[in-house]
C-alpha cells in the first residue's frame, strides 16, 4: 500500500519537507555529488553546442530585497508601490504550468522593488534550443531555469551560472528543509567536471509516479481506484485497458532512463545505481536486464499507446489531460500544474507509485529530488539585482503563491500549508522518502543510449543484450 493511503495529508507533507521526519530526509539526500534533475530536457535533434569558455564578471552578491508583510492570502503587498528603479530583468522560463504564477510574482516584485521583471516563456519543447542560442549569441537572460546535469554541464563549466553556495551559507539556506539543497550541489571531482558549488535555487519538491484516469478503468471493467502491488498486476491492467480499445500507457522519451532505474532499484542499492552511472559497475548485471525486459513485456502486450515512446512530456500531457485518450501516464509531479493550466476542468485523475517487481529483493524507489528553479547568469549585466530576485522567489510568501497557484509542494518549510495543497499532489509528496539518491549525474551519452536503445527494442531492432552492450560503451564516453 502506498504511503499516501496510510498517512494523513499533514503527516505526509510534513515528511515530504522534513517537518515530521528531518533525520529520514537528511539521510535520503545526504552527500549528493551532482544535480538530480526531475524534469529532463525535451529531446532535440542535435546536441547542444558547447559554450565558449570564459570567466564570469566579478560581482559581490547583494542582500535580498525584503518583502513586505504578507496579506492573509499569502501574497505580499506593500502599502505603496516602490519607485521605479529603471532596472529591468528577464527570467527565461521553461514551465508552462508555472507561467501564470511567475507572471503574478513578477508584477508583485515590480510593485515592491521598482524592478521590472519580464518572464520569457518559449515553452518546454523549445526551451533547450533557446537557451543554447542565447548562450551562443552572448545574450542569455539575467535569470533562467536549469535543466538536468548533462544538459547544463557545458553552461556551468563555461561560467554562465553564479555559484550560489556562498550566499546560501550566509543564511539563505534557511529557505530549504535540511538536505534538499544537496540534490543540486556539485561536489569536488564530480564526473561532470563542474566546479564545486550550487548553481540553482529550487522552489519545488519533485517525485515521479503513475497518473491514471478512473473513467478509463471503469470502461475496462477495472476498479476505479487501482492499487497494483506488482508490475505483473500493472501489466494485466494495461492489457484489459488495451482490450477495451483505450490507450493504455505512456512514458515520455526523456524519462526512459529514470523509469529503468526505478525498476532496477528493486535489486540495486543507491550506491550501485550510482556506480553504474559512473562506469564503475557494469550495465550487464541482471537487475538492468530485468528492468529492460519489462519494456519488452509491454511491447509484446501492445500496451504502449505511443508504440516507440518517442514523444515528449508535453505530448503525453496533452494525451492524458486534454484529449484523455490514454489511461496511465508515468510522469513527474510537475505535470500536475500543466493540467491546472491547460485542462482545468479535468480533476478526476489520481496517482499511484510504480509497483514492485515480483521477484525484486528490496523495496523499489523512484526518481526525484527538486524541481523548478532559478539560476543567476554570472555574465549578465545585473548580477546583484538578479540574485536579489531569485532569493526573493524562495521566501515564504512567494513559495505560498507557487503552492496555491501552480500547485506544487514548496521547498521552503515555512510556506507549507497542507490545507491548501492540491489532493492530486499527495501521492507524489508521499514518495519523497522513497527517492533513490545517487552521487553522480547521468552523462549525456548514457541518457542517449537509454532512450534510443529502448526505442530500438520497441521497434524490435535491438535485443536487451544489445542495448546493455551499448550502455557499457556509453559508460566509457
Amino acid at each position: 500500500m502506498s504511503t499516501s493511503s496510510t498517512l494523513s495529508r499533514r503527516t505526509l507533507l510534513g515528511r515530504a519537507l522534513g517537518l515530521a521526519a528531518l533525520p529520514a530526509l537528511a539521510s535520503l539526500v545526504a552527500a549528493c555529488g551532482g544535480a538530480a534533475s526531475p524534469a529532463p530536457a525535451a529531446k532535440t535533434d542535435a546536441p547542444a553546442a558547447k559554450p565558449a569558455e570564459s570567466k564570469p564578471a566579478e560581482s559581490k552578491p547583494a542582500e535580498a530585497a525584503k518583502p513586505a508583510a504578507p496579506a492573509a492570502s499569502g501574497a505580499a503587498a506593500p502599502a505603496a508601490a516602490a519607485k521605479t528603479s529603471g532596472v529591468e530583468l528577464v527570467y527565461l522560463n521553461q514551465s508552462r504550468g508555472q507561467f501564470k504564477a511567475m507572471e503574478t510574482l513578477a508584477a508583485r516584485y515590480t510593485e515592491q522593488s521598482g524592478v521590472k521583471v519580464t518572464i520569457d516563456s518559449p515553452g518546454p519543447t523549445d526551451y533547450p534550443q533557446k537557451l543554447q542560442a542565447a548562450v551562443n549569441a552572448g545574450n542569455l537572460a539575467d535569470t533562467y531555469y536549469a535543466l538536468g546535469a548533462a544538459d547544463m554541464a557545458p553552461y556551468f563549466k563555461a561560467g554562465w551560472a553564479l555559484n550560489l553556495k556562498p550566499e546560501l551559507d550566509k543564511g539563505w539556506n534557511k529557505n530549504w528543509s535540511p538536505g534538499l539543497l544537496e540534490f543540486v550541489e556539485y561536489l569536488p571531482d564530480n564526473p561532470a567536471g563542474i566546479p564545486p558549488g550550487i548553481y540553482q535555487a529550487p522552489w519545488e519538491v519533485n517525485t515521479y509516479g503513475t497518473l491514471y484516469n478512473p473513467a478509463h478503468f471503469k470502461k475496462a471493467g477495472l476498479d476505479e481506484k487501482p492499487n497494483p502491488q506488482t508490475t505483473v498486476e500493472l501489466l494485466d491492467m494495461l492489457k484489459k485497458i488495451k482490450a477495451a480499445n483505450i490507450g493504455a500507457f505512456v512514458i515520455p522519451s526523456t524519462y526512459i532512463p529514470w523509469f529503468t532505474e526505478s525498476l532496477a532499484s528493486n535489486w540495486l542499492k543507491d550506491d550501485e545505481i550510482a556506480a553504474a552511472r559512473a562506469g564503475k559497475a557494469s550495465y550487464k548485471a541482471d537487475p538492468w536486464k530485468n528492468a529492460l525486459q519489462y519494456f519488452v513485456d509491454c511491447r509484446d502486450a501492445g500496451v504502449f499507446f505511443n508504440n516507440t515512446l518517442n514523444q515528449s512530456a508535453p505530448d503525453n500531457e496533452k494525451s492524458f489531460f486534454n484529449v484523455q485518450e490514454v489511461a496511465l501516464f508515468w510522469t513527474s509531479v510537475v505535470s500536475i500544474p500543466v493540467q491546472v493550466t491547460t485542462a482545468p476542468d479535468f480533476t478526476a485523475y489520481s496517482a499511484f507509485p510504480l509497483p514492485k517487481m515480483p521477484n525484486g529483493t528490496m523495496a523499489p524507489r523512484t526518481f526525484g529530488g527538486t524541481g523548478k528553479n532559478g539560476v543567476v547568469n554570472a555574465k549578465g549585466k545585473q548580477v546583484d539585482e538578479s540574485l536579489k530576485y531569485i532569493k526573493w522567489l524562495t521566501e515564504k510568501e512567494q513559495e505560498q503563491t507557487f503552492m496555491e497557484m501552480v500547485p506544487l509542494v514548496p521547498t521552503n518549510p515555512a510556506a507549507l500549508d497542507p490545507a491548501k495543497v492540491s489532493p492530486q499532489l499527495t501521492t507524489f509528496a508521499g514518495l519523497i522518502d522513497k527517492v533513490y539518491k545517487v552521487t553522480v549525474p547521468m552523462k549525456g551519452p548514457l541518457v542517449e543510449a537509454f532512450v534510443k536503445g529502448v526505442q530500438s527494442i520497441l521497434l524490435k531492432e535491438k535485443t536487451v543484450d544489445q542495448l546493455l552492450d551499448d550502455l557499457v560503451k556509453a559508460q566509457k564516453e
